[in-house]
């Protein structure tokens, strides 16, 4: 299955989206943004749909696209960053599977056997872009997107997305939206510099956390 990113400049997505744009913290300075999926009803609390989950999957491979070209290899996660976003998961009550963050799944093998499995993308570009719900990959078995219920806006070059998706109920084959249970945007955290400087990233994923209680599972400790 193709993995495809569209991408709009943005001037043209302001057009389309009646005279939208992006807050200037966004597209010009490091903002961090974080949402939960929607909650399944009858529930009316996101966070219901964190606190039975118990392990997780890290992804070691960093999916790399240049103004709006994949790197069919990507990069390895680097170690200081994978080590920041398991403290956080520890701090949330999540335990690695063998591998996280260390074995990598091919795009077309098996589900990883967590609970949830985590995927970071890195966009460098030359250009600022507006992105609507544009972003889809193979998430090792089957194919997500960043969600339709998430933000939507420009974002600078050096931006970072993350997505936390189901590997526990999802199936192979197209995901539904539902299958994505967190999304974060980390804007221009590493702009002007590479992966191997990663201090303002681990920053962010650190910020996102922090804006992101509800996804504490009942194993966490208070």
């Amino acid at each position: 299955m193709k993995r495809r990113l569209w991408y709009l400049l943005a001037a043209i997505g302001a057009a389309g989206c009646g005279g939208y744009s992006a807050d200037e913290e966004v597209t010009l300075g490091s903002a961090v943004y974080t949402q939960p999926a929607p909650p399944v009803p009858p529930s009316t609390d996101s966070a219901e749909r964190f606190k039975p989950l118990r392990t997780y999957y890290l992804d070691p491979v960093i999916e790399m696209w240049t103004d709006g070209v994949q790197d069919p290899l990507g990069a390895k996660i680097n170690d200081n960053t994978r080590q920041t976003i398991d403290a956080q998961m520890a701090k949330n009550g999540y335990t690695p599977i063998p591998g996280s963050g260390v074995t990598p799944i091919p795009s077309n093998g098996p589900l990883p056997g967590s609970d949830v499995g985590l995927r970071v993308v890195y966009l460098q570009s030359t250009f600022t872009y507006y992105v609507s719900s544009g972003y889809c990959s193979v998430y090792w078995a089957y194919y997500a997107c960043w969600p339709g219920w998430a933000y939507a806006g420009s974002y600078s070059t050096g931006t970072v997305l993350m997505m936390m998706v189901d590997t526990k109920s999802a199936q192979p084959g197209p995901s539904p939206d539902n299958a994505t249970l967190w999304a974060t945007a980390m804007y221009a955290v590493l702009r002007n510099s590479s992966l191997e400087n990663t201090n303002a990233l681990n920053s962010a994923i650190v910020r996102a956390y922090d804006q992101s209680p509800y996804l504490k599972t009942s194993a966490a400790v208070p």
